[in-house]
């Protein structure tokens, strides 16, 4: 079981920023920049900035739109409070439970601890920056 708990841990570390690397490399092709789009066009022909711009304004306006399909209106505080602190709020009961665990206040089953480990890792993961 400590060796799934180890693997588990490890790759909930690594994955997060070594997805951020691979993505950082072959995600971005020429002209999948905005900024640098408008850049080469301001350069090359600079009379299709404005419409160009006016494009991608539109673009993203309906990205907005799409991605807000589901909400009617401006959510409540507490329902952005609430979804703001689940993440912080699970890392700090994996470290209590963890916790607990190792100072055996609660026997607490193999795979919780791989659980909580998975969950901290992951958050470990997450924070590490990778620059390509």
């Amino acid at each position: 079981m400590e060796w799934i708990a180890l693997i588990s841990t490890l790759g909930s570390v690594v994955i997060p920023p070594l997805f951020s690397l691979v993505k950082g490399i072959f995600g971005k092709g020429k002209g999948s920049d905005p900024e640098q789009t408008i850049g080469d066009l301001a350069t090359t022909k600079p009379e299709v900035v404005a419409p160009y711009v006016q494009a991608l304004s539109q673009y993203k306006e309906a990205e907005v739109h799409f991605f807000n399909r589901d909400i009617a209106g401006v959510p409540s505080t507490w329902v952005v409070d609430l979804r703001a602190c689940i993440r912080p709020l699970s890392v700090i009961l994996s470290f209590l439970i963890l916790f607990m665990g190792i100072f055996k206040f609660v026997d607490v089953p193999p795979g919780v601890i791989v659980t909580c480990q998975v969950v901290i890792g992951n958050w470990i993961g997450t924070k590490i920056e990778v620059h390509s």
